[in-house]
């Protein structure tokens, strides 16, 4: 009998083993989920919806009627989505709205601004190279046109330049002639220009070997003809002898 109870005792014993394992084995996947399920959801209501500043952009501040104020200006965002503010230093802006930033901004500075009237607008990243005056990257209004972009880049430096102006993305050709877009004034936001995206315009024929030498051909034939008079000079002389 003693021994009976000695296998039912370490029978009992070995079975609340098992429903302990067991019941941790479940609480502890449980509860990794549930933390996980929370910071997705405190995340969640943290971001704020219909961000425009994307990393790699710019924005643009405007304070209106003082046109003197620091604020004013462009500022550029770093690949994290953060900005270098006046005085406040680095701000993360790109999980906030338009909205969300201009109020931001006038409740951080409303101790420095005579007037709480201020505007932010986002700006995109395009290049402008080829056959401009100053070809490099630029950042503009959405809203602008092809135009302004031009204006920017300061122009063709040729009059045929705009002829073959085209439009490129990761290398491969959007449009190949933006002359249409560019007479219509559409915007670049409307045409579905993205940060990135580049513009390029004729560069004017390189000048030929004889293009570069035709300058010269006047003092060389001036020349070639003083040698030969020289040399036919000498020629005379010595046959008189």
């Amino acid at each position: 009998m003693s021994s009976t109870r000695k296998i039912n005792f370490k029978a009992c014993v070995i079975f609340m083993m098992l429903v302990s394992t067991l019941s941790f084995a479940v609480d502890g996947t449980d509860t990794p989920a549930s933390s996980t399920e929370n910071e997705t959801t405190m995340q969640q209501q943290g971001r704020t919806t219909g961000s425009v500043f994307m990393p790699g952009d710019a924005m643009q501040v405007s304070v209106f009627p003082d046109t003197a104020s620091f604020l004013n200006g462009v500022f550029s965002i770093d690949d994290r989505g953060y900005v270098d503010l006046p005085i406040y230093g680095k701000t993360r802006i790109s999980q906030m709205s338009q909205a969300d930033l201009e109020r931001f901004l006038v409740d951080k500075y409303k101790d420095y601004l005579r007037y709480p009237t201020l505007k932010v607008k986002p700006l995109i990243r395009i290049s402008v190279l080829g056959g401009v005056a100053q070809p490099g990257l630029f950042h503009i209004d959405p809203d602008n046109s092809i135009w302004d972009a031009m204006k920017l880049a300061g122009g063709p430096t040729d009059e045929d330049g705009l002829k073959q102006m085209h439009w490129k993305r990761n290398k491969e050709k959007v449009v190949d002639n933006l002359i249409p877009i560019y007479q219509e004034g559409s915007s670049l936001r409307t045409i579905g220009f993205k940060s990135g995206d580049q513009i390029w315009v004729r560069t004017p024929n390189k000048p030929g070997f004889f293009d570069k030498t035709r300058d010269f051909l006047g003092l060389i034939t001036a020349s070639a003809s003083v040698v030969a008079l020289i040399f036919t000079y000498q020629r005379l002389a010595t046959d008189r002898r």
